[in-house]
């Protein structure tokens, strides 16, 4: 199980889902550098397409291994970042694509202190939008759909199941915590013969209160916070294949297994989440 290496007659699906209301114009750093949520998170994404696409390069041009949806969720709306119907698109459609391109900000230190710069270009796959309400039980539902689909592809039946992608700094506001768990439950229950879709949930803030959990082990999540325990319940358990990649990326030891989703993270702690998820892929010819 989650042993199918990547290949053009196995590709892989992901999915980023992007949390896109009003809260996402608060303020955090990404690399040291002071900016909005919705702006860091669509740097973040920007710079992780464009890794699968250079990933997909062949001398003889771009090969089809991944099949990436990005959708935004807010107001009441669940919409395609990436085209106008909420669906699948291949990876060597997006190499081909001209995509608008932004500096990726960068931090450096002075004598007295931080200052940004700006490296290395990366391409605005996700225009930043920050604006009405939080509708994660409708997004989970449309998601399952779109995975569902997928799996249900004779072509993709023995594939890596889905990697699918929560990126949120709020909670719900379409529904009460058991309809959301029931939601999540119906998406992990979906996938392929490799087995089931992965749903990985990251809430990013620039809050304090609480030390960040990052692929914690259940006694990791303290009961009194609501919000990560229902972060918890809802993420899917780390693959045994996955737990070395994991253990580089916690601040401290515990035995797995892990839970697919942090609390409290920062813009480091985001990229992380990501890396592991699509570096955990074994990528065939």
């Amino acid at each position: 199980m989650y042993s199918q290496e990547i290949t053009r007659c196995h590709r892989a699906a992901i999915v980023i889902a992007v949390d896109q209301s009003s809260s996402m114009s608060g303020r955090m750093k990404l690399n040291g550098c002071e900016i909005s949520k919705a702006e860091a998170v669509s740097m973040v994404i920007g710079r992780l397409i464009d890794e699968l696409i250079l990933r997909s390069h062949r001398d003889n041009g771009y090969r089809h291994y991944y099949d990436i949806a990005v959708v935004g969720y807010s107001e009441d709306s669940v919409y395609s970042l990436l085209g106008e119907d909420i669906a699948f698109v291949p990876i060597t459609e997006l190499a081909g694509r001209n995509v608008r391109r932004v500096p990726y900000m960068l931090s450096y230190n002075t004598l007295n202190e931080a200052s940004c710069s700006f490296c290395e270009n990366v391409s605005l796959w996700v225009e930043p939008r920050a604006q009405g309400a939080t509708p994660l039980y409708k997004m989970m539902g449309c998601i399952t759909t779109l995975v569902e689909e997928w799996c249900a592809k004779e072509e993709n039946s023995a594939s890596f199941p889905p990697l699918v992608f929560n990126i949120t700094d709020g909670e719900a506001s379409d529904a009460d915590y058991g309809r959301l768990l029931g939601a999540a439950h119906r998406l992990r229950e979906t996938g392929t013969t490799d087995g089931r879709t992965l749903f990985m949930n990251v809430h990013i803030s620039s809050n304090t209160e609480y030390s960040p959990t990052v692929f914690p082990t259940a006694l990791e999540v303290p009961a009194t916070v609501r919000y990560a325990r229902l972060l918890m319940d809802m993420s899917s358990t780390i693959p045994e294949q996955f737990n070395r990649y994991v253990g580089e990326c916690r601040l401290k030891y515990a035995a797995p297994p892990y839970i697919a989703m942090s609390y409290n993270a920062s813009m480091s702690e985001l990229v992380a989440m990501l890396n592991i998820g699509t570096r955990s892929l074994v990528t065939g010819t």
